[in-house]
């Protein structure tokens, strides 16, 4: 069990962790350390869909893109410290693949990728476990991706705005992100193995719990592993991984980003009822895996991977199954793989690097440059992202400043640059894109890319909070009831938390109950603060839990109830809040 949590842990920031079930059964089984055959080609088979639903935003069925892919991978060497791999890519479709060759739009966009790398191998270094840690002939694969940059379709020389010279960004400041984008296979395949054999029981299961950071903000994750059934007979076993993220602090980091996306409709979003606003503000993520793996070797055989999210009212659902070819498949099918919503492929192929063949530009969607980049983000393909935005950005487009403020505020896909981060968050915030005025008043807050000036903080998030986006508006609420930035004026503070926290904004509802729970800025009244905290509560903050715990413990405001009063300190006590804890301690030992 050890050595498995430490493989999780060791993964948890190069690539998502996930998963489902399997076989027979042995009371308890030995997973031996990755041991693949040098010199031996492996080849898999790989298919993958990717469902988009915006159907709150347009009347239309979610659009599904698939690929069928034949991979073929080799560990050239090893020693006691890593193995050399090779990969060799084809974008072809695989012999006998079902259905139309127009209907695996994957197959073609993938193929542009590999004539943009120009490459049609991969080699690098890789831990014990075969999970990837250094790329190899990276300068050659640069090389080729500034020259596609630098010509054009018609074989003369590009501006220097051409969306490819931002792919260079990404891929200089973090060379993995080349295997990344052309071997996920490598990663998935990865994720199970162990450098060290270890033995576990069948239905043995683990935690790992880790924090991760959305747009600066922590957000606390549990990863859940489970070994599902062990076969003897074929030497297998089926490992199971589920992660999940803290709903309210995942929402609360997305909460910005979320109030852009439902801005850049513009009428559609003045057009939603209250409930349809609601849905587009929801904001959630998860996934899960399944991976047999060998007990002669250690090698994953098979896996399937399912990733989740939604925001802003846009749903992508991401799923892969690879298995190894000279092998039965026996996971289920992609329960999309065969849909009738499947898009046909209009997109062309890129010529090979060098080449002065014309080539077309067709969307595949009705989707603009920013959601396309929107869409590659929450895939984690950050470069993508940085080439759909960084055009739009320098053309004046301010949702595409403040979403390629983001990449460099974080790091994703280019080098960490807090100063130019701010330089693009502020072109739009000038233009009055109530996200960026928020983000900018937060910089200022922390003094990130900015001196810290609590007043320039006010200014800005004023703007937006004037413009309704509810993180702003409790923003200001909390610089008038801690004085920064303005005098202190709780009036105030209680006005912007309201609205706020009619908006649904958790914190705001908890931040309002505490002053009605305190009677700041507004006469003492524990029966509106059990109202407010309620709200928060149900949406899961540990903190509003915590004191509404407290209110039917004291009888504030209520009849003082124990057992409503346990409830609640331990709902906030399972999310880790020590006060909650020691409170649930002392009522449990009351009679």
């Amino acid at each position: 069990m050890n050595s498995l949590q430490k493989s999780l842990l060791l993964l948890l920031s190069p690539c998502l962790l996930i998963c489902t079930e399997t076989a027979r059964a042995a009371d308890s089984v030995t997973i031996p350390g990755y041991a693949p055959k040098t010199g031996v080609e492996y080849v898999y088979r790989s298919r993958k869909t990717t469902s988009t639903d915006m159907s709150l935003w347009f009347d239309k069925p979610a659009a599904i893109i698939r690929g069928d892919f034949r991979q073929r991978m080799t560990v050239v060497s090893r020693n006691t410290n890593s193995m050399q791999v090779l990969w060799s890519l084809s974008a072809d479709l695989p012999q006998g693949a079902e259905g139309a060759a127009d209907s695996y739009a994957m197959n073609a966009l993938y193929g542009n990728s590999l004539s943009v790398y120009g490459i049609r191998q991969l080699e690098y270094e890789a831990g014990l476990n075969g999970f990837p840690s250094k790329l190899v002939g990276f300068d050659a694969i640069f090389r080729n991706v500034q020259n596609a940059a630098a010509v054009g379709p018609d074989g003369l020389a590009v501006a220097p705005q051409s969306s490819l010279t931002n792919i260079i960004d990404g891929i200089k400041s973090n060379p993995l992100l080349v295997i990344h984008n052309l071997a996920p296979e490598a990663e998935l395949l990865a994720t199970i193995q162990q450098e060290d054999g270890a033995t576990y029981d069948v239905g043995q299961t683990g935690t790992v719990a880790t924090v991760e950071y959305s747009r600066g903000m922590p957000v606390p994750a549990t990863i859940e592993w489970k070994l599902d059934t062990a076969d003897l007979d074929n030497q297998t076993a089926t490992f199971s991984l589920k992660k999940a993220y803290d709903k309210v602090a995942f929402q609360q980091s997305q909460a910005s980003a979320v109030e852009g996306v439902i801005a850049s409709f513009g009428e559609k979003a003045k057009q939603l009822t209250g409930e349809q606003l609601a849905a587009a503000r929801i904001v959630s993520k998860n996934a899960t895996m399944t991976f047999i793996v060998s007990l002669r070797d250690g090698s994953t055989l098979e896996a399937t991977e399912t990733v989740t999210a939604e925001s802003g009212g846009i749903k992508i659902t991401a799923m892969s199954h690879v298995w190894r070819e000279d092998l039965p498949a026996s996971l289920p099918e992609l329960s999309n793989w065969n849909s009738q919503a499947m898009s046909a492929s209009a997109v062309a192929l890129q010529p090979e690097p060098g080449t002065n063949s014309a080539t077309a530009k067709s969307p595949l969607f009705d989707r603009s440059a920013i959601e396309e980049g929107q869409a590659a983000y929450d895939s984690g393909n950050y470069a993508a992202a940085l080439s759909y935005w960084k055009p739009l950005a320098d053309q004046g487009a301010a949702a595409a400043q403040y979403k390629l403020a983001g990449l460099y505020l974080s790091g994703l896909g280019v080098d960490r640059d807090s100063a130019l981060a701010v330089t693009y968050i502020r072109k739009a915030a000038e233009q009055d894109w109530a996200e960026a005025q928020s983000s900018l008043s937060d910089l200022y807050a922390v003094g990130q890319g900015v001196p810290q000036d609590y007043a320039q903080a006010v200014i800005w998030g004023r703007k937006a909070a004037e413009q309704g986006l509810a993180v702003a508006q409790y923003n200001l609420g909390y610089s008038y009831e801690s004085g920064q930035g303005v005098p202190q004026d709780y009036a105030q503070a209680l006005i912007w938390y309201r609205r706020a926290a009619d908006q649904d904004f958790a914190t705001a509802q908890y931040a309002l109950g505490l002053l009605y729970d305190q009677g700041l800025g507004v006469p003492q009244d524990y029966g509106q603060a059990i109202v407010w905290y309620k709200k928060a509560a149900d949406k899961g903050l540990d903190v509003a839990q915590g004191n509404l715990g407290n209110m039917y413990a004291m009888g504030h405001g209520v009849v003082r109830d124990r057992d409503e009063a346990i409830k609640w300190f331990r709902k906030a006590s399972d999310q880790g809040l020590t006060t909650a804890q020691e409170s649930l301690k002392r009522l449990e030992k009351q009679e």
